[in-house]
């Protein structure tokens, strides 16, 4: 993994704890803003040729599709 792949994959991690920690207290903004953060990372990654950890299944929790990784 190079160090692009572990940083974005850390920030991912980050954003899905946080969206977790968002939805058990029912803090419904700050759910909206993480969602947003995991998507743009996942189309960072995607655009690499990347896929995230646990990202798309996140974003299905909210009816939402990960891209897939381009060339």
């Amino acid at each position: 993994m190079t160090e692009f792949h572990n940083e974005i994959q850390r920030r991912a991690a980050e954003a899905r704890r946080s969206l977790a920690e968002a939805r058990a207290t029912g803090d419904e903004y700050l759910a909206g803003i993480r969602i947003g953060e995991i998507q743009d990372l996942a189309r960072i990654a995607a655009d690499h040729g990347l896929v995230l950890d646990g990202v798309a299944e996140s974003l299905a929790a909210y009816g939402l599709q990960a891209p897939k990784p381009g060339p």
